[in-house]
């Protein structure tokens, strides 16, 4: 009877030994390791040597650089610190008791209650909404319809009134120029003559900007030379009384050449050939470069919303883009100038390495879009984000 005894409360207290250690294990406070509970490592440490006795701790060790715990742990390596997406930018830097923390930069944003595998562009009010919340790193910008009172219209009204009467005075200065460059001049501003040029003979062509031809087989010749002209006495008719029966002999011979000459000077400003005057203009591009390497390309998309709408698919199949990707902006984004941005990046990560500004702006300029192109590099350099190359 006595034996009896003792076996059972032998048995009581096993099975209280054993539930006191499985709770210790189940809230968190130790972890199981080959049937034995062993106390956690501090936060900052993982565990080096697991413990061989009951509730004893283990032999911990601090987590190097670039690795974290951030609670009480059992576990045999430190975990890896989160690196930020280039789209993001640091908050909180990583220490071995805390994680990397990031955020979506200026002008972007991610939803906390969503994942977050890219940051999306803020909303941009329209001109007839103003701003209720702006855009954070957690919340898109919310506009409303903007609400005009008396005093709001007759402002508007003003501007109009002003805005009409400028671009009246503009226009009727630009006619009164026009007609004065007319009646004092032999040729209008902008007008290049051409002079077909072999020894002592002296045959002339015109071309009208620079955008004109030679006629009658002037382009055959190996040499051009680029001047300007200006006013003579009286107005020449348009009809051509430069090339006469001289054309053919000039252009028969090989040492034959092309000269502009000017009619204040019979000096010219050198010799081109006509590879290198049909392409003057993109040869004096100066070339830009990034005073802030990727962000500065980045930044300067918005600078893009102004091209002209009617140019934005043939821009972007330009640069390399397919029609499924510019559809699929097209649907998922209303305002223009967000649809540029959003397919500029995926230009950019498409490039990669060889994504560059200049590349954009030869585009546009090929695309007759000269106006835009001007407004955004001069743009870009004003905001610090590019700066010429030779300077």
């Amino acid at each position: 009877m006595r034996r009896v005894i003792s076996l059972l409360l032998l048995w009581t207290w096993a099975c209280g030994s054993q539930t006191e250690e499985d709770a210790i294990c189940s809230e968190g406070v130790g972890y199981t390791h080959n049937g034995i509970c062993c106390l956690n490592c501090p936060a900052g440490t993982f565990v080096k040597e697991a413990c061989t006795k009951v509730f004893e701790r283990s032999v911990c060790h601090q987590c190097e650089f670039d690795t974290y715990t951030e609670h009480d742990n059992g576990i045999s390596s430190c975990l890896k610190c989160t690196k930020c997406r280039p789209d993001q930018e640091l908050v909180v830097p990583c220490n071995s008791t805390r994680n990397t923390h990031c955020q979506c930069k200026a002008g972007s944003f991610c939803l906390p209650d969503q994942a977050c595998e890219v940051c999306k562009t803020c909303r941009k009010c329209k001109e007839d909404e103003e701003i209720v919340k702006s855009c954070t790193a957690q919340s898109n910008t919310e506009c409303q319809k903007r609400s005009f009172n008396s005093d709001s219209r007759s402002t508007v009204a003003v501007v109009s009134v002003v805005a009409f009467v400028m671009i009246i005075v503009i226009i009727g200065c630009f006619l009164y120029w026009r007609t004065s460059a007319k009646l004092t001049s032999r040729w209008p501003r902008g007008m290049w003559k051409l002079c077909i040029e072999s020894g002592s003979d002296l045959v002339e062509g015109k071309q009208i900007g620079k955008n004109g031809t030679l006629e009658d087989g002037a382009q055959s010749q190996p040499f051009i030379t680029l001047c300007q002209m200006v006013g003579e006495d009286k107005v020449e008719d348009d009809e051509d009384k430069g090339l006469g029966p001289s054309l053919s002999t000039t252009t028969a011979s090989s040492q034959a050449s092309l000269t502009v000459c000017p009619l204040t000077s019979e000096h010219c400003l050198g010799h081109l050939t006509l590879q290198q005057f049909n392409t003057l203009e993109n040869t004096q591009l100066r070339r830009l470069i990034p005073v802030n390497g990727d962000d500065s390309l980045r930044k300067s998309f918005d600078l893009f919303g102004e091209i002209d709408v009617n140019f934005h698919n043939r821009f972007f199949r330009l640069i390399g883009l397919n029609d499924n990707a510019i559809r699929t902006a097209e649907m998922s984004w209303s305002l223009p100038e967000d649809r540029v941005y959003e397919l500029l990046k995926i230009w950019m990560e498409k490039e990669g390495m060889k994504a560059d500004f200049n590349r954009l702006i030869k585009d546009l300029l090929s695309l007759n879009q000269r106006l835009s192109a001007e407004n955004i590099t001069a743009k870009a350099i004003e905001c610090g984000y590019f700066r010429y190359e030779d300077e």
